[in-house]
């Protein structure tokens, strides 16, 4: 079995979830491809931040980093699909050391190169699809850019022999969206390693809370990129509510652009209890999950909710809005506490409920890395994956092409 993999993101660039979603999952592949003899894996994927253009992991899985045109932020689309042609003969340059058996795509951003190559070779094509460009616009497409890329998320879902979605709340909005067919789609849910989430030294997490919370102050935290969907606004207008209950609250904001919110910070009147920190690091956000004493993921549209899922491996409290994907990661008053979207009262009440109850607390964070072990593993949604390819090969090869 030769399976070409294109992701648009890979270390050492990462810009989002599926990023980490690729940088994780691949490196687990080539760990149980050791078991499964004539396994190969190539991953084929930009070169947007350096990185060595040929990466071996352990001689089962390698990384082919391509120099893509740069992208013209007037034409992102067409920007896109010229890589895309970088990205294909690629692939075609590496087919002729032996051919490829089946092709798996990450998203539209990747999807021209792969429903080229598949009708090119014959072969199936898996694709994972993390998110839509419609539910990040609450089912709307407001630009060109949008309906472009709505339309070839439609295409790349019709082209598709298997699609991956990461929740069962993605796979029903791929079927209200494009009609895709529930035999078509398998959930396969994101994964977290919990151990680099576990490191951070106690004297940092001690510095932290002098640094943060001099007076004993109870921090919470929000990390994510600031944009709409996230629900940042939401979480920032929960703040007046929470200080009136509690005004010894703290709100650490991480996030690059974060300081773009400073004007609502100052509107609402909570500059003394907001701290926006800027871009920081993962090593730094580990840290500040394990020092912090709840995390707060107020997103309006999220497909799955990875950042919920690190905090809960990072043994932190999280409050998370009941959407999509979040409110099947997070079990409300079981793993974590959930509230509903776009509601800074619903924010307020589960601070208040969280930090009455300190026990209650002790429990749900328990749990949650429980939670998390028992269902998020790696090697379990790498397996699901490489089990997958089997029976898409061997679907495939019962149909004449």
């Amino acid at each position: 079995m030769r399976v070409l993999m294109i992701s648009w993101e890979y270390p050492p660039y990462v810009v989002g979830g599926m990023g980490k979603h690729v940088a994780e999952l691949v490196p687990t592949l080539a760990e149980l491809a050791e078991a499964e003899p004539g396994f190969r894996l190539d991953l084929l994927t930009t070169r947007l931040a350096d990185g060595p253009a040929v990466e071996e992991l352990n001689g089962r899985a390698w990384i082919h980093r391509v120099d893509v045109p740069p992208m013209d932020p007037q034409d992102m689309f067409n920007s896109v699909m010229e890589a895309n042609h970088v990205l294909e003969r690629k692939a075609l340059e590496l087919a002729e050391a032996a051919p490829f058996h089946l092709v798996h795509v990450h998203d539209w951003l990747v999807a021209r190169a792969g429903i080229h190559l598949k009708h090119r070779w014959k072969v199936p094509l898996v694709a994972t699809v993390h998110a839509t460009e419609r539910g990040r616009h609450q089912s709307h497409l407001p630009t060109e850019l949008s309906r472009q890329i709505n339309q070839l998320e439609w295409e790349l879902c019709y082209e598709a022999w298997r699609i991956i979605v990461c929740s069962g709340y993605m796979a029903g909005e791929l079927q209200g969206y494009f009609s895709v067919p529930s035999d078509k789609m398998s959930i396969i849910p994101n994964a977290v390693n919990p151990a680099p989430l576990q490191a951070c030294p106690p004297e940092e997490i001690g510095r932290l809370r002098r640094r943060y919370a001099p007076q004993g102050q109870r921090l919470l935290f929000f990390v994510g990129r600031i944009t709409p969907e996230k629900g940042l606004p939401v979480l920032l207008r929960a703040m007046p509510l929470i200080l009136a209950k509690d005004p010894h609250v703290r709100l650490l904001v991480a996030g690059k652009n974060s300081e773009q919110m400073q004007g609502l910070v100052d509107e609402l009147g909570i500059g003394h209890a907001v701290e926006l920190l800027g871009f920081i690091s993962d090593e730094q956000r580990n840290c500040l999950y394990n020092a912090v004493d709840a995390a707060i993921f107020p997103s309006i549209y999220e497909p799955f909710g990875i950042v919920a899922l690190e905090a809960m491996a990072a043994g932190c409290n999280v409050i998370a809005s009941s959407v999509g994907g979040l409110s099947e990661v997070v079990r409300h008053m079981n793993t974590g506490i959930t509230v509903l979207a776009n509601s800074p009262e619903s924010i307020a009440w589960a601070v208040e409920q969280l930090f009455q109850d300190p026990e209650r607390a002790r429990r749900l964070r328990e749990e949650a890395l429980n939670h998390v072990h028992n269902c998020y593993a790696w090697p379990l949604i790498a397996r699901a994956t490489l089990e997958l390819y089997r029976t898409v090969l061997e679907e495939r090869s019962r149909v004449v092409w």
